[in-house]
């Protein structure tokens, strides 16, 4: 039987992915990340001619979700039966106000949105250097007035 399997994929521009069949392994990662097959090894098992269901992990099956909440689970008692700390929680007080003015963005920059000094700012209308969108002598007024 054949272990290693090419898969073209060619919904997203045609990418070749390598599927390991019985090392559960592919290429885009996501079978390994998720331990649940990805649609390259569906592919594959579907052409190998297996049912889909026995390259599931098992941590998907029902009998392993009827295990794992087979034993009883004790709620907690009211806020009142609780045990008093002997220790608090500092909270940064900070956080609950609401700031006035526009909030920072939380973007970081990088080579990209640096703009190198040889390339001067151009008009996205015209396409000239001398001036930007806002004064551009050949944009159209945004609202008629009469």
């Amino acid at each position: 039987m054949k272990n290693c399997h090419r898969v073209i994929d060619n919904g997203k521009g045609g990418n070749t992915y390598t599927v390991h069949y019985f090392q559960q392994t592919c290429t885009c990662g996501k079978w390994q990340m998720e331990r649940f097959p990805c649609s390259h090894a569906i592919a594959v098992c579907g052409y190998r001619g297996d049912n889909p269901i026995s390259i599931v992990n098992t941590v998907y099956t029902t009998m392993m979700y009827k295990q794992q909440y087979k034993s009883t689970f004790v709620p907690l008692s009211h806020v009142d039966y609780w045990l008093e700390s002997d220790w608090k929680i500092k909270a940064d007080n900070s956080k609950l106000y609401v700031h006035r003015g526009r909030r920072r963005a939380n973007r970081f920059h990088n080579e990209m949105d640096i703009r190198h000094p040889d390339e001067p700012r151009q008009c996205r209308l015209c396409h000239q250097t001398s001036h930007n969108r806002r004064n551009c002598p050949n944009s159209q007024p945004r609202f008629n007035l009469t």
